[in-house]
């Protein structure tokens, strides 16, 4: 842990536990061990649990707190004080409607449709999932699936093994799931019991997210946790959750949550009045159309133009003498939050309009980057195009390999994100994009690719700060660091 980092965690923490060697030995250790940022009543709840069960203080005895955080078992005894397990059947349920939708095409795999339902709980979740599939899957869809869940807590593990819940876990959220709900729920008393074959559809486990995980699905469902874990360690859990989704999959997190996430490869989608993520890593998995489109509600008032997106004999348009210039900081600016949609709205207006006078190259390249990024490549497309007539610029380049690229065209985006790195040696983006295009081929040039990007950030760090561009703008706001510790992970 840095200096700074150390100043910022102290900072956050209240005077009692800076003051208490008990609470603060746990604190830095349940963060260390499971990235949860545990709170003042969690840490003295845990506190009396060791002290009571090792018969003596921290203070008396370090050695045997010491020993308690790091047997597996413990851990996955002790994380009860930590976490708060708050879950019912069909919790937000746009999710499920986005699954229910994808599931046609997911059918098609050929093979058991693999999903994971992490940080479970009490398993209402994993068992709705099931119950979802199953339903679909004897209503004229003909797939197999198989559900993991899994729970840092040990204690919830072992309640949803019982498949019996309270009437708690019956919520108006979940109501619209009734004739699910009414076939494979039966009642008891003043418990519901979940059906046997959907029991045994469910594999239940005690985990640490914060190890990953040792198999890949096609769905996973990670919602309502990320609160748990400090900002350093959400980035290794999303890391954890992207590796072990297969390319083409989709992720829900919790729809608070959704906001604050941010992967380069991970695709923010809308469909069903919901947003969740498609992991565009590779191109060998689902193809696009298993996945619901895109809601073009937000821009229904705009014309829309011809989509060219399935074009391959396209060919680059010659630029005049006179360019329009592109500034990454600008674009940066232009991006952030509301902005962004709103600027990328007046271009197209003015594009569609053929008013050209009020756009300016940043202006055109931060809309085209908006519209990639939500699927509109459409209106992408004629951003780009326009300022393919004006502009032949590395970052133009990128743009139409972006355009490709997120649409599941290695060969061709690939061109153009080496067209880019060879107008400009420092644009580091342009390069790591070539990195993971070649992940799936020969692995010597997929070696020699990620040494070529690391080059490229190291020749960019090398420069003074004030001429350093902000490359980052066009590859989801992520700096070079945090590139450059995935790349060189890859070299280890």
């Amino acid at each position: 842990m840095s200096r700074m980092e150390a100043y910022d965690v102290k900072t956050e923490l209240p005077a009692e536990i800076l003051t208490n060697p008990a609470l603060l030995f746990l604190y830095y250790r349940v963060e260390q061990i499971l990235g949860i940022k545990a709170g003042l009543d969690a840490l003295k709840s845990l506190n009396d649990y060791l002290e009571e069960t090792c018969g003596s203080s921290f203070v008396e005895n370090p050695a045997t707190y010491e020993y308690l955080l790091t047997s597996r078992e413990q851990i996955f005894n002790i994380s009860r004080f930590l976490t708060v397990n708050e879950t019912y059947f069909f919790r937000e349920g746009v999710h499920f409607s986005i699954l229910e939708n994808a599931l046609p095409e997911l059918a098609k795999l050929g093979r058991p449709i693999q999903v994971c339902s992490a940080a479970v709980s009490i398993g209402c979740e994993a068992y709705s999932i099931a119950m979802l599939l199953d339903y679909h899957s004897k209503k004229g869809l003909n797939f197999d699936f198989t559900v993991d869940a899994f729970d840092v807590d040990s204690s919830v593990i072992e309640i949803a093994k019982n498949a019996r819940f309270s009437e708690n876990a019956l919520r108006n959220d979940g109501s619209s799931w009734k004739h699910i709900l009414d076939i494979y729920l039966s009642k008891d008393g003043k418990e519901y019991s979940v059906c046997q074959n959907i029991v045994r559809k469910v594999r239940f486990f005690p985990h640490n997210i914060m190890r990953g995980l040792d198999k890949q699905y096609d769905v996973i469902f990670f919602r309502n946790a990320m609160i748990y874990f400090t900002n350093k360690n959400r980035i290794t859990v999303i890391n954890n959750l992207f590796d072990s989704l297969y390319n083409n999959g989709l992720i829900f997190f919790g729809i608070s949550e959704t906001p604050s996430v941010r992967h380069p490869l991970l695709l923010s989608r809308f469909a069903s009045d919901g947003f969740y993520f498609q992991k565009i890593n590779t191109y060998n998995s689902l193809t696009e159309s298993s996945i619901p489109s895109a809601d073009d509600s937000a821009l229904e008032n705009l014309n829309k133009t011809e989509d060219i997106s399935r074009n391959k004999n396209y060919t680059p348009v010659k630029s005049p003498s006179a360019e329009i210039p592109i500034r990454c900081d600008e674009i940066s600016e232009i991006l952030t939050d509301e902005e962004g949609k709103t600027n990328a709205e007046f271009v197209l207006r003015m594009l569609n309009n053929e008013d050209y006078e009020t756009l300016t190259g940043s202006s055109l390249a931060a809309s085209s980057l908006f519209f990639l990024h939500s699927q509109y490549f459409d209106y992408a497309d004629k951003a780009i195009s326009y300022l393919e007539k004006n502009n032949t610029c590395a970052f133009t380049r990128f743009l139409r390999g972006e355009y490709y690229y997120l649409q599941g065209y290695p060969d061709e985006a690939e061109t153009f994100f080496h067209e880019a790195s060879i107008k400009d040696k420092y644009f580091w983006a342009a390069f790591y994009r070539i990195a993971v295009i070649t992940a799936d081929g020969n692995p010597t040039r997929h070696e020699y690719k990620v040494k070529k990007t690391i080059d490229s950030i190291s020749l960019w760090q090398s420069l003074e700060e004030d001429k350093r561009s902000n490359y980052e703008c066009f590859i989801g706001g992520f700096s070079p660091d945090y590139f450059l510790r995935i790349l060189e992970k890859k070299l280890a």
